[in-house]
């Protein structure tokens, strides 16, 4: 489960396999990895066509954040298997600069917070999330330190929930 502005589907850039733009590419190779949702893409320039094409391909379920706020967070629980083991990612450019500015790669059109916090809410009530990594901020493009801020907000409410509704199991 990946939240971000970007596929980071590349298979190689410049030489490059196991750079930033890669990561998801490389998880979909995985044998253990048997599906990808891929959610708040809206800058698919860093990833070529045909990354693109191979992602859906390699079986993920690409969904702008235009389509999350158009379907709603329930619908969009609803395209995830149920009762899986979920490792989510999360881009902090998958938030919108004007709540997450302290991105190398800021995107506008981004999620709010509230929109992130339900969707892991939901996630951690529809299977088990077994990692979390949070990557990309850049404090020296904030000085406001809003960006630090809710990137710790976002990481200890997902814990939060985590144990929350494991217990309620």
């Amino acid at each position: 489960m990946q939240i971000d502005a970007h596929l980071d589907f590349v298979d190689e850039r410049h030489g490059v396999r196991n750079g930033h733009g890669n990561p998801m590419r490389r998880a979909a190779e995985r044998p253990w990895v048997t599906g990808l949702s891929q959610v708040g893409i809206r800058n698919v320039s860093s990833t070529a066509k045909e990354g693109y094409d191979d992602a859906r391909k390699m079986g993920s379920d690409i969904v702008s954040v235009r389509q999350f706020r158009n379907m709603g967070v329930e619908a969009m629980l609803e395209r995830i298997p149920e009762g899986k083991r979920y490792y989510l990612t999360i881009d902090i450019d998958g938030f919108d600069p004007s709540i997450a500015p302290g991105t190398g790669t800021p995107s506008h059109g981004g999620f709010l917070y509230y929109e992130v916090l339900e969707f892991v809410d939901g996630l951690s009530k529809r299977g088990t999330i077994v990692g979390i990594d949070l990557v990309e901020v850049a404090p020296d493009y904030d000085h406001t330190g809003t960006t630090s801020i809710l990137a710790a907000q976002i990481l200890l409410n997902t814990i939060g929930r985590i144990f929350e509704n494991q217990a309620e199991e």
